[in-house]
Protein backbone atom coordinates (compact mmCIF):
# COMPACT_ATOMS: atom_id res chain seq x y z
CA UNK A 1 0.00 0.00 0.00
CA UNK A 2 2.68 2.68 0.71
CA UNK A 3 4.73 1.49 -2.38
CA UNK A 4 1.57 2.48 -4.23
CA UNK A 5 0.93 6.09 -2.51
CA UNK A 6 5.02 6.57 -3.69
CA UNK A 7 4.05 5.82 -7.02
CA UNK A 8 0.31 7.27 -7.20
CA UNK A 9 1.24 10.44 -5.45
CA UNK A 10 4.83 11.39 -5.02
CA UNK A 11 4.76 12.43 -8.55
CA UNK A 12 2.48 14.97 -8.38
CA UNK A 13 4.45 16.59 -5.42
CA UNK A 14 7.76 16.51 -7.55
CA UNK A 15 5.86 18.35 -10.56
CA UNK A 16 4.50 20.54 -7.78
CA UNK A 17 7.64 21.35 -6.38
CA UNK A 18 9.72 21.66 -9.51
CA UNK A 19 7.08 24.31 -11.34
CA UNK A 20 7.36 26.57 -7.76
CA UNK A 21 9.20 29.53 -8.31
CA UNK A 22 12.21 31.35 -6.95
CA UNK A 23 10.16 32.93 -3.64
CA UNK A 24 9.36 36.95 -4.01
CA UNK A 25 11.77 37.44 -0.86
CA UNK A 26 14.49 34.44 0.96
CA UNK A 27 15.52 36.90 3.60
CA UNK A 28 14.14 37.06 7.03
CA UNK A 29 11.54 39.49 6.61
CA UNK A 30 8.94 37.11 5.70
CA UNK A 31 9.86 33.63 6.87
CA UNK A 32 6.95 33.70 9.27
CA UNK A 33 4.82 33.15 5.50
CA UNK A 34 7.11 31.27 3.01
CA UNK A 35 6.51 33.01 -0.54
CA UNK A 36 5.55 30.11 -2.88
CA UNK A 37 5.04 32.63 -6.86
CA UNK A 38 2.80 30.16 -9.32
CA UNK A 39 1.35 32.12 -12.03
CA UNK A 40 -2.13 30.56 -12.68
CA UNK A 41 -1.36 30.98 -16.26
CA UNK A 42 1.39 27.93 -15.55
CA UNK A 43 -0.28 25.64 -13.00
CA UNK A 44 -3.69 24.75 -11.95
CA UNK A 45 -4.89 23.97 -15.08
CA UNK A 46 -6.52 20.38 -14.70
CA UNK A 47 -7.04 17.63 -12.06
CA UNK A 48 -3.17 16.94 -12.17
CA UNK A 49 -1.90 20.10 -11.34
CA UNK A 50 -4.99 20.37 -8.47
CA UNK A 51 -3.44 17.30 -7.29
CA UNK A 52 0.35 18.00 -7.12
CA UNK A 53 -1.05 20.96 -5.00
CA UNK A 54 -2.52 19.01 -2.46
CA UNK A 55 0.09 16.66 -1.95
CA UNK A 56 2.86 19.46 -2.11
CA UNK A 57 0.72 20.56 1.41
CA UNK A 58 1.32 16.93 2.67
CA UNK A 59 5.10 17.67 1.91
CA UNK A 60 5.27 20.74 3.63
CA UNK A 61 3.15 19.08 6.39
CA UNK A 62 5.94 16.20 6.37
CA UNK A 63 8.44 18.81 7.82
CA UNK A 64 6.64 21.21 9.60
CA UNK A 65 5.37 18.36 12.18
CA UNK A 66 8.98 16.23 12.13
CA UNK A 67 9.91 17.07 15.27
CA UNK A 68 7.47 19.41 16.46
CA UNK A 69 4.69 17.01 17.19
CA UNK A 70 6.49 15.52 19.82
CA UNK A 71 8.30 19.01 21.18
CA UNK A 72 4.90 20.51 20.99
CA UNK A 73 2.36 17.48 22.16
CA UNK A 74 4.30 14.77 23.82
CA UNK A 75 8.06 15.70 25.31
CA UNK A 76 6.80 18.58 27.52
CA UNK A 77 4.61 16.03 29.62
CA UNK A 78 4.98 14.12 32.34
CA UNK A 79 5.40 10.51 30.11
CA UNK A 80 9.58 12.48 30.02
CA UNK A 81 12.25 13.38 31.78
CA UNK A 82 15.77 14.82 30.87
CA UNK A 83 18.13 12.41 29.37
CA UNK A 84 21.75 11.65 29.58
CA UNK A 85 23.81 14.56 31.31
CA UNK A 86 24.78 15.23 27.55
CA UNK A 87 21.37 16.32 26.32
CA UNK A 88 21.02 19.68 24.65
CA UNK A 89 19.48 22.95 26.37
CA UNK A 90 16.46 22.30 24.01
CA UNK A 91 15.56 18.88 25.73
CA UNK A 92 15.82 20.78 29.26
CA UNK A 93 14.16 23.16 28.43
CA UNK A 94 11.27 21.08 27.22
CA UNK A 95 10.97 18.89 30.15
CA UNK A 96 10.84 21.33 32.34
CA UNK A 97 8.52 23.56 30.63
CA UNK A 98 10.81 26.54 31.05
CA UNK A 99 10.81 26.91 26.55
CA UNK A 100 12.86 30.33 25.77
CA UNK A 101 11.76 32.24 23.08
CA UNK A 102 14.90 32.59 21.63
CA UNK A 103 14.96 28.65 21.04
CA UNK A 104 13.94 28.18 17.01
CA UNK A 105 13.50 24.54 17.85
CA UNK A 106 9.68 24.55 19.34
CA UNK A 107 9.07 28.10 18.93
CA UNK A 108 9.39 28.94 15.14
CA UNK A 109 6.68 29.32 13.06
CA UNK A 110 7.39 29.50 8.92
CA UNK A 111 7.10 25.88 8.40
CA UNK A 112 3.85 25.96 9.29
CA UNK A 113 2.52 28.72 7.48
CA UNK A 114 4.66 27.60 4.77
CA UNK A 115 1.94 24.64 4.77
CA UNK A 116 -1.04 26.86 5.30
CA UNK A 117 -0.12 29.09 1.79
CA UNK A 118 -0.22 26.23 0.01
CA UNK A 119 -3.26 25.41 1.21
CA UNK A 120 -5.04 28.57 0.98
CA UNK A 121 -3.54 28.42 -2.70
CA UNK A 122 -5.14 24.85 -3.46
CA UNK A 123 -8.44 26.24 -1.89
CA UNK A 124 -8.24 29.52 -4.00
CA UNK A 125 -7.73 27.86 -7.27
CA UNK A 126 -9.04 24.20 -7.25
CA UNK A 127 -12.78 25.84 -7.26
CA UNK A 128 -11.51 27.52 -10.88
CA UNK A 129 -10.71 24.03 -12.59
CA UNK A 130 -13.12 22.33 -14.72
CA UNK A 131 -14.21 19.03 -13.72
CA UNK A 132 -11.38 19.27 -10.27
CA UNK A 133 -12.31 16.46 -7.77
CA UNK A 134 -13.78 18.17 -5.50
CA UNK A 135 -11.69 15.61 -2.73
CA UNK A 136 -9.19 17.38 -3.05
CA UNK A 137 -10.53 20.84 -1.94
CA UNK A 138 -11.91 19.00 0.71
CA UNK A 139 -8.51 17.70 1.83
CA UNK A 140 -6.41 20.86 1.42
CA UNK A 141 -9.47 22.47 3.75
CA UNK A 142 -8.50 19.70 6.31
CA UNK A 143 -4.94 20.58 5.85
CA UNK A 144 -5.51 24.00 6.33
CA UNK A 145 -7.68 23.43 9.53
CA UNK A 146 -5.37 20.99 10.78
CA UNK A 147 -2.47 23.10 10.85
CA UNK A 148 -4.47 26.08 12.62
CA UNK A 149 -5.65 23.77 15.22
CA UNK A 150 -2.02 23.04 15.75
CA UNK A 151 -1.27 26.62 15.66
CA UNK A 152 -3.87 28.02 18.20
CA UNK A 153 -3.15 24.91 20.92
CA UNK A 154 0.90 25.93 20.79
CA UNK A 155 0.57 29.68 20.34
CA UNK A 156 -2.89 30.57 21.15
CA UNK A 157 -3.33 34.39 19.48
CA UNK A 158 -1.60 33.77 15.68
CA UNK A 159 -1.88 35.76 12.60
CA UNK A 160 -4.42 34.18 10.61
CA UNK A 161 -3.72 34.25 6.52
CA UNK A 162 -6.78 33.01 4.62
CA UNK A 163 -5.55 33.94 1.00
CA UNK A 164 -2.49 32.65 -1.04
CA UNK A 165 0.67 35.11 -0.65
CA UNK A 166 2.39 35.49 -3.94
CA UNK A 167 3.86 38.62 -3.73
CA UNK A 168 5.53 40.83 -0.90
CA UNK A 169 3.68 43.27 0.63
CA UNK A 170 2.60 44.72 3.45
CA UNK A 171 -0.50 42.18 3.75
CA UNK A 172 2.54 39.84 4.92
CA UNK A 173 2.52 42.02 8.27
CA UNK A 174 -0.44 41.07 9.86
CA UNK A 175 -1.17 41.37 13.59
CA UNK A 176 -2.41 38.20 15.47
CA UNK A 177 -6.11 36.89 15.69
CA UNK A 178 -7.17 35.61 18.93
CA UNK A 179 -7.64 31.75 19.35
CA UNK A 180 -11.64 31.62 19.70
CA UNK A 181 -12.06 33.46 16.36
CA UNK A 182 -9.75 31.05 14.59
CA UNK A 183 -11.26 28.00 15.83
CA UNK A 184 -14.79 29.56 14.92
CA UNK A 185 -14.28 30.85 11.26
CA UNK A 186 -11.04 28.70 10.04
CA UNK A 187 -10.75 25.40 11.97
CA UNK A 188 -14.43 24.28 12.62
CA UNK A 189 -15.72 25.65 9.25
CA UNK A 190 -12.97 23.93 7.12
CA UNK A 191 -13.19 21.02 8.84
CA UNK A 192 -17.09 21.04 8.16
CA UNK A 193 -16.55 21.73 4.87
CA UNK A 194 -13.90 19.09 4.08
CA UNK A 195 -15.95 16.18 5.46
CA UNK A 196 -18.62 17.25 2.42
CA UNK A 197 -16.17 16.95 0.13
CA UNK A 198 -13.77 13.84 0.77
CA UNK A 199 -15.09 10.75 -0.89
CA UNK A 200 -12.34 8.31 0.77
CA UNK A 201 -13.67 6.50 3.76
CA UNK A 202 -10.27 5.71 4.68
CA UNK A 203 -6.74 6.48 4.02
CA UNK A 204 -3.40 5.85 6.22
CA UNK A 205 -1.96 8.88 4.62
CA UNK A 206 -4.28 11.11 3.25
CA UNK A 207 -7.57 12.76 4.97
CA UNK A 208 -10.97 10.57 4.77
CA UNK A 209 -14.13 10.54 6.65
CA UNK A 210 -12.93 8.05 9.24
CA UNK A 211 -9.79 10.44 9.86
CA UNK A 212 -11.87 13.96 9.77
CA UNK A 213 -14.08 12.04 11.94
CA UNK A 214 -11.57 11.30 14.43
CA UNK A 215 -10.20 14.92 14.08
CA UNK A 216 -13.84 16.44 14.75
CA UNK A 217 -14.21 14.58 18.03
CA UNK A 218 -10.52 16.18 18.92
CA UNK A 219 -11.89 19.46 18.21
CA UNK A 220 -15.22 19.21 19.95
CA UNK A 221 -13.45 17.85 23.13
CA UNK A 222 -10.78 20.67 22.84
CA UNK A 223 -13.81 22.88 22.81
CA UNK A 224 -15.37 20.90 26.11
CA UNK A 225 -18.33 19.33 23.83
CA UNK A 226 -18.56 15.92 24.43
CA UNK A 227 -21.34 14.95 22.61
CA UNK A 228 -20.96 16.13 19.24
CA UNK A 229 -17.24 14.33 19.93
CA UNK A 230 -19.78 11.19 20.72
CA UNK A 231 -21.45 12.06 17.57
CA UNK A 232 -18.24 11.83 15.11
CA UNK A 233 -16.90 8.87 17.23
CA UNK A 234 -19.77 6.82 16.85
CA UNK A 235 -20.05 7.73 13.53
CA UNK A 236 -16.70 6.85 12.75
CA UNK A 237 -16.85 3.32 14.70
CA UNK A 238 -19.91 3.01 11.90
CA UNK A 239 -17.69 2.81 9.06
CA UNK A 240 -16.31 -0.48 9.72
CA UNK A 241 -12.90 0.88 8.33
CA UNK A 242 -10.84 0.09 11.63
CA UNK A 243 -10.73 -2.53 14.66
CA UNK A 244 -8.21 -3.19 17.28
CA UNK A 245 -5.50 -5.35 17.12
CA UNK A 246 -5.88 -7.91 19.60
CA UNK A 247 -2.34 -9.86 19.59
CA UNK A 248 1.44 -8.61 20.43
CA UNK A 249 3.10 -8.88 17.09
CA UNK A 250 0.66 -7.04 15.67
CA UNK A 251 0.55 -4.12 18.37
CA UNK A 252 3.74 -3.78 18.06
CA UNK A 253 3.87 -4.18 14.04
CA UNK A 254 1.43 -0.81 14.07
CA UNK A 255 4.82 1.25 15.12
CA UNK A 256 8.21 -0.86 14.68
CA UNK A 257 10.37 0.45 12.14
CA UNK A 258 14.08 -0.95 13.13
CA UNK A 259 16.81 -0.31 10.35
CA UNK A 260 19.30 -2.28 12.09
CA UNK A 261 17.23 -4.83 13.93
CA UNK A 262 19.46 -7.73 15.55
CA UNK A 263 18.02 -9.57 18.45
CA UNK A 264 14.37 -11.04 19.44
CA UNK A 265 11.17 -8.68 20.13
CA UNK A 266 10.84 -7.95 23.46
CA UNK A 267 13.82 -10.00 24.77
CA UNK A 268 11.98 -12.95 24.56
CA UNK A 269 14.53 -15.24 22.98
CA UNK A 270 13.63 -15.78 19.88
CA UNK A 271 9.95 -15.97 19.85
CA UNK A 272 9.26 -13.74 17.17
CA UNK A 273 11.65 -13.02 14.55
CA UNK A 274 12.89 -8.93 14.80
CA UNK A 275 14.97 -8.21 11.10
CA UNK A 276 11.72 -6.66 9.43
CA UNK A 277 12.95 -3.10 8.79
CA UNK A 278 9.84 -0.86 8.59
CA UNK A 279 6.20 -2.17 9.20
CA UNK A 280 3.92 0.47 10.71
CA UNK A 281 0.80 -1.13 9.21
CA UNK A 282 -2.34 -2.50 10.87
CA UNK A 283 -6.15 -1.72 10.99
CA UNK A 284 -5.76 0.74 13.80
CA UNK A 285 -4.45 3.05 12.20
CA UNK A 286 -6.92 6.19 10.79
CA UNK A 287 -4.26 8.94 9.57
CA UNK A 288 -0.36 9.49 10.01
CA UNK A 289 2.40 11.35 8.16
CA UNK A 290 4.04 9.67 5.54
CA UNK A 291 7.87 9.07 5.42
CA UNK A 292 9.82 7.68 2.52
CA UNK A 293 13.59 7.49 2.50
CA UNK A 294 12.99 7.86 -1.72
CA UNK A 295 12.34 11.23 -0.94
CA UNK A 296 15.51 13.94 -0.75
CA UNK A 297 16.40 14.48 2.53
CA UNK A 298 16.29 18.41 2.55
CA UNK A 299 13.17 19.97 2.09
CA UNK A 300 11.34 23.41 2.77
CA UNK A 301 14.81 25.00 3.98
CA UNK A 302 15.13 22.11 6.60
CA UNK A 303 17.81 19.94 6.65
CA UNK A 304 15.95 16.54 7.61
CA UNK A 305 12.71 18.13 6.28
CA UNK A 306 11.19 15.22 4.58
CA UNK A 307 12.99 12.52 7.50
CA UNK A 308 10.88 11.91 11.02
CA UNK A 309 12.54 13.24 14.43
CA UNK A 310 11.52 10.11 16.06
CA UNK A 311 15.18 8.78 16.06
CA UNK A 312 16.85 11.81 16.93
CA UNK A 313 13.84 12.40 19.69
CA UNK A 314 13.49 9.48 21.38
CA UNK A 315 16.39 7.30 20.71
CA UNK A 316 19.69 9.28 20.14
CA UNK A 317 22.77 7.75 21.01
CA UNK A 318 23.16 10.52 24.04
CA UNK A 319 19.43 10.48 25.22
CA UNK A 320 17.74 14.12 25.09
CA UNK A 321 15.15 12.15 27.19
CA UNK A 322 13.89 9.49 28.96
CA UNK A 323 10.86 7.66 30.49
CA UNK A 324 9.59 9.23 33.40
CA UNK A 325 10.21 7.59 36.46
CA UNK A 326 6.21 8.82 37.87
CA UNK A 327 5.17 7.24 34.60
CA UNK A 328 7.13 4.07 34.98
CA UNK A 329 5.60 4.01 38.79
CA UNK A 330 2.03 3.94 37.48
CA UNK A 331 1.94 1.81 34.91
CA UNK A 332 3.87 -0.68 37.21
CA UNK A 333 1.02 -0.01 39.76
CA UNK A 334 -1.91 -0.06 37.73
CA UNK A 335 -0.32 -3.57 35.52
CA UNK A 336 2.35 -4.54 38.43
CA UNK A 337 5.15 -6.53 37.03
CA UNK A 338 6.07 -8.68 39.95
CA UNK A 339 3.91 -12.13 40.59
CA UNK A 340 2.86 -10.95 44.15
CA UNK A 341 1.88 -7.80 42.80
CA UNK A 342 0.02 -9.38 40.05
CA UNK A 343 -1.82 -11.99 41.94
CA UNK A 344 -3.05 -9.94 44.16
CA UNK A 345 -4.37 -7.30 42.28
CA UNK A 346 -5.67 -9.78 39.43
CA UNK A 347 -6.24 -13.20 41.06
CA UNK A 348 -8.23 -14.48 37.99
CA UNK A 349 -6.17 -13.31 35.27
CA UNK A 350 -3.18 -15.29 33.51
CA UNK A 351 -0.71 -12.37 32.52
CA UNK A 352 0.04 -11.91 28.77
CA UNK A 353 4.02 -12.77 28.73
CA UNK A 354 6.02 -15.91 29.04
CA UNK A 355 9.44 -16.84 28.41
CA UNK A 356 12.13 -19.48 28.08
CA UNK A 357 14.45 -19.75 31.14
CA UNK A 358 16.60 -22.23 32.20
CA UNK A 359 16.99 -23.21 35.61
CA UNK A 360 19.16 -25.82 38.19
CA UNK A 361 17.09 -28.18 40.05
CA UNK A 362 18.36 -29.45 43.96
CA UNK A 363 20.45 -32.34 41.63
CA UNK A 364 22.58 -29.37 39.46
CA UNK A 365 20.63 -30.50 36.37
CA UNK A 366 19.96 -27.41 33.98
CA UNK A 367 15.89 -27.72 32.87
CA UNK A 368 14.15 -25.57 30.56
CA UNK A 369 11.18 -24.20 31.64
CA UNK A 370 7.73 -21.27 30.21
CA UNK A 371 8.15 -19.16 33.23
CA UNK A 372 5.14 -15.62 32.77
CA UNK A 373 5.96 -12.35 32.44
CA UNK A 374 3.70 -9.94 34.76
CA UNK A 375 2.75 -7.22 33.79
CA UNK A 376 1.32 -4.82 30.57
CA UNK A 377 3.07 -6.28 27.29
CA UNK A 378 2.99 -2.20 25.79
CA UNK A 379 5.32 -1.91 28.84
CA UNK A 380 7.87 -3.82 28.27
CA UNK A 381 7.49 -2.77 24.02
CA UNK A 382 7.52 0.69 24.78
CA UNK A 383 11.04 0.71 27.26
CA UNK A 384 14.59 0.14 25.89
CA UNK A 385 15.23 -2.84 28.45
CA UNK A 386 11.86 -4.48 27.45
CA UNK A 387 11.35 -7.51 29.83
CA UNK A 388 14.94 -7.67 30.99
CA UNK A 389 14.24 -4.37 32.87
CA UNK A 390 15.37 -4.26 36.68
CA UNK A 391 12.42 -2.86 38.75
CA UNK A 392 14.62 -2.81 41.65
CA UNK A 393 17.52 -1.09 40.32
CA UNK A 394 19.56 1.50 42.43
CA UNK A 395 22.29 4.14 42.23
CA UNK A 396 24.72 4.95 44.92
CA UNK A 397 22.15 6.74 46.80
CA UNK A 398 19.84 4.19 46.89
CA UNK A 399 17.50 5.72 44.38
CA UNK A 400 15.56 3.83 42.31
CA UNK A 401 17.26 4.60 38.32
CA UNK A 402 14.50 5.08 35.08
CA UNK A 403 16.82 5.71 32.38
CA UNK A 404 14.81 4.25 29.59
CA UNK A 405 14.79 5.58 25.87
CA UNK A 406 11.39 4.97 24.27
CA UNK A 407 11.52 2.02 22.12
CA UNK A 408 8.37 1.46 20.79
CA UNK A 409 9.11 2.71 17.42
CA UNK A 410 13.14 2.12 17.55
CA UNK A 411 14.79 -1.04 19.15
CA UNK A 412 18.39 0.06 18.09
CA UNK A 413 19.97 3.36 17.13
CA UNK A 414 20.65 4.69 14.03
CA UNK A 415 21.18 7.64 11.72
CA UNK A 416 18.51 10.04 11.57
CA UNK A 417 19.39 10.76 8.20
CA UNK A 418 17.27 7.62 7.43
CA UNK A 419 14.55 8.18 9.45
CA UNK A 420 11.16 7.56 8.13
CA UNK A 421 9.00 6.60 10.88
CA UNK A 422 5.50 7.81 10.01
CA UNK A 423 4.05 10.17 12.71
CA UNK A 424 0.59 8.50 13.63
CA UNK A 425 -2.26 11.42 14.46
CA UNK A 426 -5.05 8.89 14.77
CA UNK A 427 -5.00 5.80 16.07
CA UNK A 428 -8.43 3.56 16.68
CA UNK A 429 -7.59 3.12 20.41
CA UNK A 430 -7.06 6.56 21.35
CA UNK A 431 -10.53 7.48 19.65
CA UNK A 432 -11.83 4.81 21.82
CA UNK A 433 -10.79 5.93 24.61
CA UNK A 434 -11.63 9.55 23.86
CA UNK A 435 -15.15 8.43 23.27
CA UNK A 436 -14.94 6.96 26.91
CA UNK A 437 -13.66 10.59 28.09
CA UNK A 438 -17.02 11.76 26.20
CA UNK A 439 -19.11 9.00 27.85
CA UNK A 440 -18.04 9.77 30.60
CA UNK A 441 -18.84 13.28 30.87
CA UNK A 442 -22.11 12.85 29.64
CA UNK A 443 -22.56 10.69 32.32
CA UNK A 444 -22.71 7.49 30.65
CA UNK A 445 -20.46 5.37 32.97
CA UNK A 446 -21.38 2.00 31.77
CA UNK A 447 -20.19 2.25 28.34
CA UNK A 448 -17.36 4.40 29.20
CA UNK A 449 -16.12 1.33 31.25
CA UNK A 450 -17.14 -1.07 28.73
CA UNK A 451 -15.16 1.21 26.09
CA UNK A 452 -11.86 1.17 28.79
CA UNK A 453 -12.39 -2.68 29.05
CA UNK A 454 -12.61 -3.44 25.23
CA UNK A 455 -9.13 -1.81 24.93
CA UNK A 456 -7.68 -3.29 27.70
CA UNK A 457 -9.19 -6.64 26.38
CA UNK A 458 -7.38 -6.26 22.68
CA UNK A 459 -3.78 -5.72 24.67
CA UNK A 460 -4.62 -9.16 26.43
CA UNK A 461 -5.63 -7.11 29.60
CA UNK A 462 -7.51 -8.15 32.84
CA UNK A 463 -10.82 -5.93 33.02
CA UNK A 464 -11.12 -2.53 35.15
CA UNK A 465 -13.58 -2.86 37.75
CA UNK A 466 -16.35 -0.57 38.72
CA UNK A 467 -14.77 0.00 41.65
CA UNK A 468 -11.33 0.83 40.09
CA UNK A 469 -12.61 2.85 37.34
CA UNK A 470 -13.99 5.41 40.16
CA UNK A 471 -16.99 7.23 42.29
CA UNK A 472 -17.27 10.46 40.45
CA UNK A 473 -16.49 11.92 36.89
CA UNK A 474 -13.19 13.04 37.64
CA UNK A 475 -11.54 10.28 38.90
CA UNK A 476 -13.22 8.15 36.05
CA UNK A 477 -11.23 10.66 33.44
CA UNK A 478 -8.55 10.61 35.81
CA UNK A 479 -8.49 7.03 35.23
CA UNK A 480 -9.12 6.67 31.61
CA UNK A 481 -5.98 9.46 30.98
CA UNK A 482 -4.05 6.81 32.28
CA UNK A 483 -5.25 4.46 29.84
CA UNK A 484 -4.61 7.02 27.07
CA UNK A 485 -1.02 7.49 28.55
CA UNK A 486 -0.13 3.80 28.65
CA UNK A 487 -1.40 3.63 25.41
CA UNK A 488 -0.38 6.15 23.55
CA UNK A 489 3.02 6.69 24.88
CA UNK A 490 5.03 8.39 22.19
CA UNK A 491 2.44 9.84 19.78
CA UNK A 492 1.90 13.36 21.05
CA UNK A 493 -1.52 13.46 22.82
CA UNK A 494 -0.57 13.65 26.45
CA UNK A 495 0.38 17.36 26.75
CA UNK A 496 -2.49 18.29 24.89
CA UNK A 497 -5.05 15.96 26.92
CA UNK A 498 -3.89 17.56 30.25
CA UNK A 499 -4.53 20.95 29.02
CA UNK A 500 -7.81 20.38 27.94
CA UNK A 501 -8.64 18.71 31.11
CA UNK A 502 -7.32 21.50 33.02
CA UNK A 503 -4.62 19.07 34.61
CA UNK A 504 -1.39 20.15 32.97
CA UNK A 505 0.02 22.92 35.37
CA UNK A 506 -1.04 20.44 38.33
CA UNK A 507 0.27 16.74 37.02
CA UNK A 508 3.68 18.62 35.88
CA UNK A 509 4.27 20.64 39.05
CA UNK A 510 3.63 17.22 40.94
CA UNK A 511 6.06 15.66 38.50
CA UNK A 512 8.64 18.60 38.86
CA UNK A 513 8.36 18.77 42.83
CA UNK A 514 9.17 14.89 42.74
CA UNK A 515 12.45 15.76 40.91
CA UNK A 516 13.23 19.09 42.49
CA UNK A 517 12.77 20.84 39.27
CA UNK A 518 11.12 24.85 39.91
CA UNK A 519 7.09 25.08 39.72
CA UNK A 520 5.36 26.28 36.74
CA UNK A 521 2.41 28.29 36.33
CA UNK A 522 -0.71 29.16 33.99
CA UNK A 523 1.89 31.00 31.51
CA UNK A 524 3.63 28.24 30.50
CA UNK A 525 0.48 26.33 28.63
CA UNK A 526 1.29 28.06 25.70
CA UNK A 527 4.96 28.39 24.10
CA UNK A 528 6.87 31.60 23.56
CA UNK A 529 6.75 32.83 19.77
CA UNK A 530 10.41 33.01 18.19
CA UNK A 531 12.13 36.50 19.24
CA UNK A 532 12.74 36.79 15.61
CA UNK A 533 9.25 36.56 14.47
CA UNK A 534 8.16 40.21 16.38
CA UNK A 535 11.87 41.65 14.13
CA UNK A 536 10.43 40.44 10.87
CA UNK A 537 6.59 41.45 11.79
CA UNK A 538 6.12 44.56 13.86
CA UNK A 539 2.41 44.30 13.92
CA UNK A 540 2.39 40.87 16.12
CA UNK A 541 2.41 43.06 19.59
CA UNK A 542 3.23 41.06 22.55
CA UNK A 543 4.59 37.91 23.42
CA UNK A 544 3.44 35.75 24.64
CA UNK A 545 2.48 36.23 28.78
CA UNK A 546 5.31 34.51 30.95
CA UNK A 547 7.94 34.88 28.33
CA UNK A 548 10.38 37.80 27.39
CA UNK A 549 9.14 41.37 27.46
CA UNK A 550 5.54 41.93 27.58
Amino acid sequence: MKEKYIKDNLKYAVIFLLLMAVSVSCDDLVDEVPISEIAPTNFWRDNDDAQAGVIAIYDAMQTAYREDHLLWGELRSDNHDRGSESASATSVEIVTNNVTEGDPAATRWDVMYTMVNRANLAIDRIPQISGADQSLLGEALALRSYAYFTMVKVWGAVPLFTEPTEVAGPDLFKSRTDASTIMETIVVPDLLRAKELVASPSRPFRWSTASLLAYEAEVHMWMNDPASAKTALDEMIALGAHSLVDNIPDWEGLFYNNNDSEGPFLGLDGQFEDERGKLQVGSELIFSIFYDQLDPQQANGNFRGNRSGYSALLFAGLPGYYISGELELKWRDRFPIDSLGWVTKYPDSEPPLERVVFEEDDEGNVNEFLRPIYGDFRYYASIEDGVDVNPDETNADDEQVFEQRVAKWHKTNYNANFDDTDIVLYRYAGQLLLLAEAENRLGNTERALELVNEVREARLLPDASEEEFGDSVEERESYILDERQFELLGEGKRVWDLIRTDRFVETMNDAYLNRGESLIDETKILLPIFFEHFQENPNLGQQNPGYGAN
